[in-house]
């Protein structure tokens, strides 16, 4: 065969295998985008965590794998506690808050005790937060279980030193909605405590966080205190109607926080 049609065969070849590599991976990318669409649950994690707590940043990266997906459905939540900071370190996210959310859940999940770190999935299932594998299979099962609700955030804008949430859910006995002011990322060098030394990484941090009672005639305006030092690129609202009497997380939704118009 004459070296230039040899050539011209060889190119050809070259481009056909390359099209058909890119009609498989634009095939791929569509079908996992459809899959993602076709998720009709939801989950949110709740991680009760501490810097202060050596057995936590395992748990802090896995975390921080669902925080990386950018998965609508799947909302992580790093709630710092207050009760390992005794030893040595304050863990500067940490409130009592937090840790009085968790035996709130000891209470309606029967668990023996609290502990860290503690991984709650959609206000019913709870399990350690660094077991990845079993964690995946709760978070694969929730996602395909339908919503029977719907919680939308209609607003959350900044208006001076004030971040306003406007919400909307349906109207249900014995619910609560929680609103959330969460922190995507925060780095923080730990000098003392059972971590000393480490230069942790914390991902969905809640920063604030408020209960409103979820009746027909209530107001769906909260409002949040908002440091002028913080950057609302680095912050997002989350907000998830719960039933008060068994902790199940009915649904949920997450926005970005914009300046007002």
């Amino acid at each position: 065969m004459d070296n230039s049609i040899y050539k011209t065969v060889l190119v050809a070849m070259v481009i056909v295998m390359f099209l058909v590599l890119c009609s498989f991976s634009l095939k791929e990318y569509r079908q996992n985008q459809n899959e993602k669409k076709a998720e009709p649950g939801f989950a949110v994690l709740e991680l009760f965590t501490s810097q202060g707590c050596s057995s936590c940043p395992p748990a802090d990266e896995v975390l921080a794998t669902y925080a990386a997906l950018n998965n609508p459905k799947i909302i992580p939540l790093a709630f710092h506690v207050d009760y390992w900071n005794y030893i040595g370190w304050k863990d500067p996210f940490s409130k009592a808050q937090f840790s009085n959310r968790q035996h709130n859940y000891e209470r309606l999940l029967h668990v023996p005790s609290n502990y860290t770190p503690q991984l709650i999935i959609n206000g019913t299932h709870e399990l350690v937060g660094s077991n990845k594998n079993a964690i995946k299979i709760l978070v694969d099962q929730q996602l395909k279980v339908p919503s029977k609700n719907e919680i939308r955030i209609t607003k959350a804008v900044l208006v001076n030193n004030q971040l306003k949430i406007d919400f909307d859910t349906d109207a249900l006995a014995n619910t609560v909605v929680n609103l959330a002011v969460v922190k995507k990322k925060s780095v923080t060098n730990i000098k003392r405590g059972e971590n000393s030394g480490l230069q942790q990484t914390n991902f969905n941090i809640v920063f604030d966080f408020i209960t409103v009672p979820n009746e027909v005639n209530a107001k769906r305006e909260v409002t949040f205190n908002f440091n002028p030092q913080w950057s609302s690129t680095d912050f997002t609202v989350v907000a998830y109607l719960q039933k008060s009497d068994t902790g199940a997380i009915l649904t949920a939704s997450q926005s970005e926080i914009f300046p007002k118009n």
